[in-house]
This record gives C-alpha cells, sequence and structure tokens, in this order.
C-alpha cells in the first residue's frame, strides 16, 4: 500500500530561533520591524511556492527528460480518446463497407451515380430488381478478370472526407510494365524516371536510385510481390463472379418474402467479406503488405506489425493504405492473421 500524506500551508511566522528581546529598545525598534517583516515575507514565500508540472514548464526549469515523457503521455491520451470514440460496431461497418465497395457485390452498396454515394434502401421487392443485380454484379466481376489480365480494374473506395473515390489496381499487364519501368530508371541512373517520380540530383542518390528502383521496386514490388498479387486479383474477380451467379437463385425463390430477402442479402455480402479478407491475408495480398511493411526513418515504430498499428486511419498515399480505412479492427484482425502459417 501506498501512503499518502497531506502538506497544509499555515500563515504562522516561522521561528528562526533568533532572540529578539535584545532589541526591544526606543533605538532598536526599527530594526526590530525589519525582522519581523523579513521573516513574514520568507514564510509567505515558501508557503506559495508549489514544485508543480506547470510551474516547472513555465519556469524552464523541467528537464528535456520530462518534457517529452509529458507530451508523450498527453498524445497518448489524446489517441486513446479518439480510439475509443469509435465503437466496434462501426469500425466492422466500416471494414464492410470497405469490402463491398472493392468489388461488384452487395445488395445494400449500390452507387448512386448522380452524387456518388451508397443507397442503402434499395426495393428488393421487386424480382428484376433483385435478380438483375445478381446478373450484373457477375457481369461487372467477370469483366473485371480481363482488366486484372490487362492493367487493372477500377473499384470504389472512401477517402478520408468521407467521399467515394474512384481507384484503380495494378493488373498484370500493369505490373509487368511497371517492372520494365524500372529496371529501366535504375539502369540509367535516374536519367529515365516513371511518370510523377523525382530524378537524383547528384552521384550519390543517383547509386542509391540504381540499388532501389532495382532492387526494391523492380525485382521484389513488381515480380515477387505485383505478379502474384495481380493472379489473386483475377481469382477474386472469378470466385465473387461465381457468388453472384448463384446467389440468384434465392433472390428467385425465397427472395420473395421480406424474411428471404434479408436472410439471402445477409448471407452473400458476409460470405463476399469473409472470401476477400482471406485473400487479403493470404501471402502477398494486400493485407500482409500493410502488416509486413516497415520504414527505417521512424526507428521501433517503423517495425513490421508496429508500423502498421501505429498507422492512421486514413492519410497515407501508400496505395498499400491508401484504399482501406485502417480502424483498430481492421488492423487487428489482420495483423493476427499474419502469424497463423498458411501455405498456397
Amino acid at each position: 500500500m501506498i501512503e499518502t500524506s497531506n502538506v497544509s500551508a499555515s500563515n504562522k511566522p516561522i521561528d528562526y530561533g533568533v532572540q529578539i528581546g535584545a532589541y526591544d529598545s526606543a533605538e532598536t525598534s526599527s530594526f526590530k520591524s525589519i525582522i519581523y517583516d523579513e521573516l513574514k515575507r520568507q514564510s509567505s514565500e515558501k508557503t506559495s511556492i508549489c514544485d508543480t508540472l506547470t510551474t516547472r514548464i513555465e519556469g524552464g526549469v523541467m528537464s528535456l527528460l520530462e518534457r517529452n515523457n509529458f507530451e508523450t503521455q498527453a498524445l497518448y491520451s489524446d489517441a486513446k480518446k479518439e480510439a475509443s470514440s469509435i465503437s466496434l460496431k462501426d469500425q466492422f461497418k466500416k471494414y464492410k463497407e470497405d469490402q463491398l465497395l472493392s468489388k461488384p457485390g452487395g445488395d445494400n452498396f449500390t452507387i448512386k451515380n448522380d452524387n456518388n454515394v451508397i443507397e442503402y434502401s434499395i426495393d428488393q421487392s421487386k424480382f428484376t430488381v433483385r435478380v438483375g443485380k445478381d446478373l450484373k454484379d457477375a457481369g461487372e466481376n467477370f469483366k473485371n478478370i480481363f482488366k486484372d489480365i490487362g492493367t487493372g480494374a477500377t473499384i470504389k473506395y472512401v477517402d478520408k472526407d468521407g467521399n467515394i473515390k474512384d481507384g484503380k489496381k495494378v493488373g498484370f499487364a500493369g505490373t509487368i510494365i511497371n517492372f520494365f519501368k524500372d529496371m529501366a530508371s535504375g539502369i540509367t541512373f535516374g536519367k529515365y524516371t516513371p511518370e510523377g517520380e523525382d530524378a537524383p540530383d547528384n552521384a550519390l542518390e543517383a547509386t542509391k536510385h540504381f540499388f532501389k528502383k532495382i532492387f526494391v521496386d523492380a525485382l521484389f514490388k513488381d515480380a515477387v510481390v505485383g505478379i502474384p498479387r495481380s493472379a489473386i486479383h483475377v481469382g477474386e474477380d472469378a470466385v465473387f463472379a461465381c457468388i453472384n451467379l448463384a446467389e440468384t437463385i434465392p433472390d428467385a425463390t425465397i427472395g420473395n418474402c421480406k424474411v428471404g430477402q434479408k436472410v439471402t442479402t445477409e448471407f452473400f455480402d458476409d460470405t463476399q467479406v469473409f472470401i476477400d479478407f482471406v485473400t487479403d491475408v493470404i501471402p502477398m495480398g494486400e493485407a500482409g503488405s500493410r502488416t509486413r511493411a516497415f520504414t527505417l526513418k521512424k526507428g521501433l515504430k517503423g517495425l513490421p506489425i508496429v508500423y502498421n498499428i501505429t498507422a492512421p486511419e486514413q492519410g497515407m498515399d501508400d496505395e498499400n493504405w491508401k484504399y482501406v480505412r485502417n480502424t483498430p479492427f481492421r488492423k487487428t484482425i489482420e495483423s493476427v492473421a499474419t502469424f497463423i502459417p498458411i501455405r498456397m
């Protein structure tokens, strides 16, 4: 048990053991007054000065270590308060929205063309509406197979301002094109750079550029990661096209009643979300690139797993994070999945 004690301040002058009686004469009365005034002033100062964090900051006597510790605690408190304000239900809703927006499908995730927002209240009482959407989604996923074999299919995502935007995956042909661009940029020491990239300024930067473009971007990102990931995207498109076609059967039968509509929608939407999660966390999947990503610039915070956990929910330009809302729920399930051994 930690014992605490309370210290109370007193206005009574402190007894310093000075004998004032020796100065009781009329000649020394002014001296006596000076002594009492000085003692009273010192007593007042001792009871009013308090060594608190605020006075130490204002007085400039707070050490650098104390300041860093104080700032870290303040930032952690703000981050904790912000994270706790988002309920688990809201986080799961964001996750489900992101997964269903990224691929055609999801009965309650139709995008209005006029204002580009999600239309949740679709009237599914009509047979043609239910089955028609299933066939449309199947057709879109079927077309995405060829797009992902080519330069890449278009996806929908929610940006940091809450607006639905168009993004684009990198397909198989797009990955091959990027591979040769990165190789050419590295071999020429930056004399040629892909669109949107800056050329190196000096010989040292050109040397770094050579190794980065050839070994990191071309060989690892494009060949080792990019080609298998484009194959994953093609496989996803084929699986989701089959799911959309299978959904036409219950929509055409039990979908004629409200209970049947609800059961069908929940089952097939959740199935699509689950399959999308599995394809994300398998080796070379999109989630693996987030959880295993690292950077040397942030020290310990740049280590794999830690880098993703400490990353903001949105606002990162990197394509691994750009198209998702990286909530604590998403970070948790994707980080845990990286520790599960999965063999292709």
